[in-house]
């Protein structure tokens, strides 16, 4: 199947998330094509399928916005009083930002106007990555930085059957090196969790960790079902999720690096919903109502 990139014009820079923080996402579309996606349903929203979690042509696509500086300018008081997450919908390193390079302006953009904090999230190659480290690097004299880095297994096999498109292990693994040996904050997500070995997942990756790691199950999970139940059916059983989880944070915790993971525990989701809250305090937005009962949380 043909692969498409087409410019289009955007109506606004900034997307709300939840609270007073906000995304931006430079194109719409990923070529990465990973089975997991929630983007996936952009496929429905710009047309191109009739149902929103339709995979059909996902990943043969790229939309990309032309004109987000500009737009920038005229939103830019929004900016002050949020964080940011950059690329929360796509992926903002992948092979075609080499050409179009519209990722460079936003960062300078944000070095006139920094955020209270500013989260990337990628899964791109340190040969993609490496280029704006040193604006990352001038931002975060600014302000908070925080690269959040999306590695969901130590197996390449597996890498190949959910993410067949996406960079390999060893190409993640330098780049989230590069950006540790840069001095930038970074954070491993592996959200969702995928088939892996606790052990050596945390002792490859947890030395370029130095925020915390992310262990999420699967949000959409009928985007996936038949592809564990060919490959990994063990891995549909949440009891054996929840034990894998739990043995990776314990590896990760083994090496210094903490951690928060979607439990099904009340527990846990009590865990997730407090830490949350004091971030929500430490910048200064207005608090959450407060929830007592942990069967109402929905925290991934």
């Amino acid at each position: 199947m043909p692969f498409t990139l087409k410019p289009i014009v955007a109506r606004q820079a900034l997307t709300s998330t939840y609270g007073s923080n906000i995304a931006i996402n430079p194109y719409q579309g990923c070529v990465f094509a990973c089975e997991f996606c929630s983007a996936i349903k952009m496929n429905f929203f710009t047309g191109r399928t009739k149902e929103k979690w339709d995979k059909t042509g996902w990943g043969t696509w790229v939309d990309y916005k032309t004109n987000l500086v500009e737009l920038l300018h005229k939103e830019k008081e929004k900016i002050k009083k949020s964080k940011i997450y950059f690329g929360n919908a796509t992926d903002i390193y992948m092979p075609i930002e080499r050409k179009l390079g519209l990722i460079p302006p936003i960062l300078e953009f944000f070095l006139e106007n920094p955020p209270i904090e500013l989260e990337v999230q990628t899964r791109g190659t340190a040969r993609d990555i490496a280029r704006d480290i040193p604006l990352l690097q001038e931002l975060s004299k600014k302000t908070s930085v925080l690269v959040s880095y999306s590695i969901h297994t130590d197996r390449e096999d597996v890498r190949k059957i959910f993410e067949p498109k996406a960079p390999s292990l060893l190409e993640r693994e330098r780049g989230l090196r590069l950006y540790n040996e840069a001095g930038i904050e970074t954070r491993l997500s592996c959200m969702p969790i995928l088939p892996l070995n606790p052990e050596i997942y945390a002792e490859r990756f947890a030395p370029f960790v130095t925020k915390r790691v992310w262990i999420a199950t699967m949000n959409h999970k009928q985007l996936t079902k038949d592809l564990f139940q060919k490959h990994f059916p063990e891995w549909l059983d949440e009891s054996f999720v929840e034990a894998m989880m739990q043995k990776t944070r314990e590896e990760f915790e083994k090496r210094g690096v903490k951690s928060f993971y979607n439990s099904i525990t009340p527990e846990a989701k009590k865990e997730r919903w407090e830490w949350r809250e004091k971030k929500i305090v430490e910048r200064k937005l207005k608090p959450i109502a407060v929830i007592t009962d942990t069967n109402q949380l929905n925290l991934f």
